[in-house]
């Protein structure tokens, strides 16, 4: 993030000075080609490592196999582009053991800089460099001459650490006057020396010529960033640099503004001692006392009237201390009855209630609160009516709630909370809050503790003895894609931190604490540390106590997810469909896709609902309108992949019927606020154009990104241990409210045929799942493999459409709760200890009432599936197991993907077909598995537009009773349709699936007899009941006529 706003200025200050430099000289690669009399030279010989003038950004590569990173400028066009990592690949060991490296360097042709005293060379560029094996001579040089022989060479990449990922291109000035200045022929090279991987793009060189008369603040340096030992005598110190092109020979003053008040003054004398171009100064400024405070924001400005450019005349600096506490308790504040201020020192901190169960602490390390994040992570800042008591308990501040109790201590100031009966602790800071460059949260934590959230971490959901990373780290296992500054805790509470700042939470502190405090309590236990790279401390905490509670009271801050159209459960297809010079044989436009994939969807008998014809950077659409319309006449909705920005989606939905955004690395940036705005951006475009539902297809989320989007892992190669760490990493997600997380189907790189189908069955029982073609040898289309594979990926593909009802109404929970549809086994099961950490983690229950365990490995056998308390049933085979015990050596071939009902389940399906709206769902199928009494609230609206947010949907309430464990009657309660919406079946034929061993002597529908019927009579569509002891241990198949669903309809089948 600093370097962000360091990138920003530098734009900010660059585009200020630009009307009065005098630029001579300038290319900005916009003709596509090479200037006459440039060259491009490859030291290697293999004509693989050569500079291009290219509008693509680096393709992927080993190691950084990401689709689209950002571009050289903020012109994104054209523009030089070196991309070793592409041929260096996995072969950089090779490559070292050659002495080899991919060296190579473009130069211009001569520039005519006669009569030119003075010199500046800008340019705009953005690399990526790793420090593998890097020679004596590793480095980024721009090279200056006035021969073409003798060259003098400035390494760019210095100040940018290895596999550092920029996000915004660089600006870079150099003044070369010592080389240039009045010579007829100065030569200009780009040379890449010493480097395995990855890539570096330039654009936008310039030669200017300086102002006369231009002094720059460069650095602090009394004082680092971070780690200072204030005094009381300290002293501060900038350094400053004459940039122009005349010397500094008049006094001038410069002014630092502290945030404490402070104002001190240095004079320069530079009467006496002029500053001679290019030169450097350091800045003395009077002694003062420094200890008041632990952090400092200032401001140091020139003051010299003769200065022609402004904006590098201001430096602001932040110096921290190496760490400081929140100290004794010197000030209360009651605010108001639910806000309360404690002070210490400068330091201030506030404890706000929000409801019963939410408050917040806000603290500010110099007294003045800030909120960088505004509204854009939390969605509602309301106060809801909490009842809030406060008492003086002496050593501590005691506020109770219905709900819980808050304990402020007061020397040193921490906080904890109680149950309501301030007798257990629900959380208890070890160590009262620490800031300065960070600022971190020391927690008790007990032995027995487990914790979850943090986003989309890959490989992971449980955290105990972990730590995890809240910053965008990477696609790969144990890296995060889509981090969220949450968490929640066994023990009952959740804590969410307003902020976009990167953080990191350790989970796994091992020291036994043993402390005693001033105010006589004595703490034992472990921590967990959690810190976020800012100096602030702004955090909401909930009281659940349970999982469900606390992803519910966090989505009441940050929003609920979004409601999915029933189209969007669909599998999507994304390719770039614009491009056939690309890869033989493949559409050469838009257009094209229609016949060479949508129609082998169809020929294929394929499921299918959503597809991006432009999944490519650069890739572009023609004949938009016709190719939407095409599309939906075989079941798809149409998206379009972004790179730069949503400037034309007023006429992409509004006029074109696209109903989808794929948002691009290179528009999102490096994630938090901007990828949250971006989502923003492009799920509103929709909204705003159409009254069906917005759908955004993310990467880099953020807490609060479930309100828009689907996030995705990223770009990743797929093997069986994709499909292993990937359970935990979608479930993980769905802890912190991400309903809509997903993966490609069998990654975008690698992959086979056997881990294409594996990693499929599974992703059928989450919400929304997609493949990305185009960047493997073979394609992610259902078909590509051939048989067996195109028919078990159809069967399963069938299956999930069949299973829409039964998602959308989970769906519609997360959207209401954030309770998700994927769910790690503690979240169904939270008293059962064995599902508390990673001991499941390669399971989930698809809603409340399947699990699924999915095959991650080449064997056709799948081990440890726990199986908690109560009778599950084999979903295929229908055979028994029984709860508290774990499953060795299940069978599985590569049709078969294990999953086990609950007891009691009722999962409601729709008819079989290819895409949602092609058949009348007029049919409800009932799949049963009686045992007790069970319910299921089923969901169901126009499955399309908003209007469900003006009240037009409907619930039905399906009921099952039965004895538990043994023979007797079953009876089914439809109750009738609670609400209303356009298009709402009146009537609806009921079709029961009922596990059952034995046969029954009755079967009644609203009291009437029902005949006993054969398969044959009954596949043709009559009224009736049969018996199939051969069917998964026993089914009882019941079909009524045509019930309205205005009315309650009871069924009852006797034994």
């Amino acid at each position: 993030m600093i370097k962000s706003l360091i990138v920003s200025m530098l734009l900010i200050g660059c585009v200020s000075s630009l009307f009065a430099q005098q630029s001579f000289w300038k290319e900005d690669f916009s003709t596509g080609k090479l200037s006459d009399g440039w060259m491009i030279v490859d030291s290697t010989k293999s004509a693989k490592c050569e500079w291009l003038v290219t509008d693509q950004p680096y393709p992927g590569s080993f190691q950084f196999e990401q689709q689209a990173p950002p571009i050289a400028s903020t012109s994104r066009g054209y523009h030089m582009q070196f991309r070793p990592g592409v041929v260096t690949g996995e072969e950089i060991t090779k490559w070292n053991q050659r002495e080899e490296y991919p060296n190579g360097y473009f130069q211009t042709s001569a520039i005519d800089c006669t009569g030119k005293n003075d010199v500046v060379l800008k340019f705009q560029h953005l690399f990526r460099w790793n420090n593998w094996f890097t020679g004596k001579r590793a480095g980024l040089w721009v090279g200056v001459s006035n021969d073409g022989v003798n060259w003098k060479e400035y390494n760019v990449m210095d100040k940018i650490p290895a596999i550092t990922q920029l996000h915004a291109p660089v600006n870079e000035e150099i003044n070369i006057s010592e080389v240039a200045a009045n010579q007829k022929t100065v030569y200009l090279r780009f040379f890449w020396r010493d480097i395995f991987s990855w890539y570096w793009m330039v654009d936008d060189i310039e030669l200017t010529e300086p102002f006369a008369h231009d002094l720059a603040l460069e650095k602090v340096t009394s004082h680092q960033e971070t780690g200072n030992t204030f005094t009381k005598e300290d002293v501060l110190k900038v350094k400053l640099k004459n940039v122009g092109s005349q010397p500094v020979d008049e006094d001038f003053t410069v002014i630092a503004s502290l945030n404490n008040g402070q104002k001190l003054t240095a004079t320069v004398t530079a009467s006496g001692h002029p500053i001679a171009k290019q030169e450097e100064y350091e800045v003395v400024f009077p002694a003062t006392d420094l200890t008041q405070m632990g952090s400092y924001k200032i401001e140091f400005a020139i003051q010299y009237p003769k200065d022609e450019r402004s904006s590098n005349n201001v430096l602001k600096a932040n110096l921290f201390a190496a760490r400081m506490n929140l100290g004794k308790l010197t000030k209360f504040n009651k605010i108001s009855n639910t806000e309360y201020e404690f002070v210490s020192g400068y330091a201030k901190v506030k404890l706000m209630f929000y409801r019963d169960d939410i408050f917040r602490i806000w603290l500010a390390p110099d007294g003045e609160y800030t909120n960088p994040a505004a509204n854009s992570i939390v969605v509602d800042y309301g106060v809801k009516n909490p009842r809030v008591s406060m008492a003086d308990n002496g050593s501590y501040y005691k506020f109770t709630t219905p709900q819980c109790v808050v304990r402020v201590y007061k020397n040193p100031i921490r906080f904890a909370m109680y149950d309501k009966n301030n007798r257990a602790v629900i959380y208890e800071e070890a160590e009262p809050l620490a800031f300065g460059l960070k600022t971190t949260q020391t927690m008790r934590r007990s032995g027995d503790e487990d914790f979850y959230g943090c986003g989309m971490q890959q490989g992971n959901f449980s955290y105990a003895g972990k730590e995890a990373d809240i910053e965008v780290t990477g696609w790969d296992e144990d890296q995060s894609s889509n981090p969220a500054p949450f968490y929640m805790s066994t023990k009952g509470y959740g804590v969410f931190r307003n902020t976009f700042a990167p953080g990191h939470y350790a989970f796994n502190g091992t020291e036994m604490l043993d402390k005693n405090y001033d105010d006589g309590f004595k703490l034992m236990g472990f921590t967990s540390q959690l810190t976020h790279n800012e100096n602030r401390f702004d955090a909401f905490y909930f009281y659940g106590p349970s999982l469900k509670d606390l992803l519910n009271d966090y989505t009441d801050i940050t929003g609920k997810p979004f409601m999915p159209a029933m189209w969007m459960l669909t599998m999507g297809d994304a390719d770039c469909y614009n491009k056939g010079e690309q890869r033989t044989g493949w559409p050469q436009s838009t257009p094209d896709v229609i016949g060479q994939v949508a129609d082998k969807y169809v020929e294929y008998d394929m499921p299918r609902g959503w597809i991006l014809p432009n999944d490519g950077y650069g890739c572009g659409y023609v004949k938009l309108d016709s190719v939407v319309m095409e599309l939906g006449k075989r079941g798809f909705h149409t998206g379009l992949w972004t790179e730069n920005g949503v400037d034309k989606i007023a006429y992409e939905v509004g006029k074109c019927g696209t109903r989808l955004c794929k948002l691009d690395v290179a528009w999102v940036g490096e994630g938090y606020e901007f990828a949250l705005n971006g989502c923003k951006s492009a799920f509103e475009g929709i909204e705003n154009n159409t009254n069906e539902r917005g759908f955004v297809w993310a990467v880099c989320g953020w807490a609060g990104t479930q309100r828009y989007s689907t996030v995705w892992s990223g770009d990743q190669v797929s093997n069986w241990d994709y499909i292993r760490y990937h359970i935990p990493t979608i479930t993980g997600a769905g802890l912190s409210a991400m309903n809509a997380a997903t993966s490609d189907v069998d990654g975008i790189f690698g992959g086979s045929p056997k881990t294409y189908t594996r990693d499929l069955q599974w992703k059928v029982f989450t919400p929304i799942f997609m493949t990305m073609s185009g960047w493997a040898d073979a394609d992610r289309q259902p078909w590509v493999y051939g048989h067996p594979y195109t028919d078990i990926n159809r069967k399963f593909l069938k299956l999930k459409m069949r299973l829409n009802p039964y998602a959308y109404t989970y769906c519609h929970e997360a959207h209401t709760t954030g309770v998700p549809m994927a769910r790690a086994m503690v979240l169904e099961f939270p008293d059962d200890v064995v599902t508390r950490d990673t001991t499941t983690q390669y399971q989930f229950m698809s809603g409340e009432w399947m699990m699924v365990a999915p095959v991650y490995t080449r064997k056709n056998v799948r081990d440890s599936i726990y199986f908690p308390a109560g009778e599950w049933y084999d979903y295929w085979t229908g055979k028994t197991y029984e709860g508290g015990k774990w499953l060795d050596k299940y069978e599985a071939k590569l049709d078969i993907c294990p999953v086990f009902i609950r007891q009691g389940a009722i999962i409601p399906m729709y008819p079989d077909m290819n895409y949602v709206g092609e058949k009348p769902a007029d049919v409800l199928t009932l799949d049963l598995y009686p045992y007790g009494t069970t319910s299921f609230n089923l969901y169901e609206d126009d499955g399309l537009t908003r209007d469900y947010k003006e009240g037009e949907f409907a619930r039905t309430l399906i009921s099952v009773s039965a004895p538990k464990g043994e023979k007797g009657t079953i009876t089914v309660d439809i109750a009738k349709a609670k609400g209303d919406y356009k298009g709402r079946y009146q009537e609806r034929t009921y079709l029961l699936d009922v596990r059952s061993e034995s046969t029954p002597s009755n079967v009644t529908v609203a009291g009437k007899p029902l005949s006993a019927i054969s398969p044959e009579a009954f596949n043709t569509g009559q009224e009736g009941w049969y018996f199939d002891a051969s069917d998964r241990m026993g089914r009882v198949k019941v079909r009524t006529n045509r019930l309205s669903t205005n009315e309650d309809q009871k069924i009852i089948i006797d034994f």
